[in-house]
């Protein structure tokens, strides 16, 4: 799928449209942590760098990666692609690629260079675990239970 040609956010700079296309497009929940229980209130010297709470699934237990790291390494192309196919390298839910793909191409641009512009941070994100395999850590559970299943 090929970024739309359309709207896109207007704002005094490509990293400040991109500050704000995070927020609105939801970066934030799984990427930042403690955005949700901070209702939105992390600095952003702490923004976009990884959630050790993982996100479990059929497909196995994932984690919201570090996106300052990885725009480190990344191009913007690749972003853009990573973005609009969902080839970002595992293939993994619950990244709704299919969400940004809707965006404009000058829109995902924006994303990076505002993510890139924050800098490095490690924050030790864990690995992804297959299905299967029991995480160590906290997550959401992603699968569908029918009443009476318990938690």
């Amino acid at each position: 799928m090929q970024p739309v040609d359309g709207p896109a956010v207007q704002a005094a700079s490509m990293e400040k449209a991109g500050e704000y296309l995070t927020v609105v497009a939801g970066c934030n929940d799984c990427h930042t942590e403690n955005w949700s229980k901070s209702e939105g209130k992390v600095p952003p010297e702490e923004r976009m760098s990884g959630m050790k709470v993982g996100f479990r699934g059929p497909w196995g237990t994932v984690y919201g990666k570090n996106l300052r790291t990885i725009v480190q390494r990344m191009s913007e192309d690749r972003w853009v692609k990573v973005l609009t196919t969902a080839d970002s390298g595992d293939g993994k839910p619950p990244m709704p690629w299919w969400n940004t793909a809707q965006m404009s191409e000058r829109d995902l641009r924006a994303m990076y260079r505002y993510v890139k512009s924050l800098g490095p941070k490690q924050n030790g994100v864990p690995r992804g675990l297959p299905a299967g395999k029991e995480p160590t850590t906290s997550y959401y559970s992603l699968e569908p239970k029918q009443p009476g299943q318990g938690q």
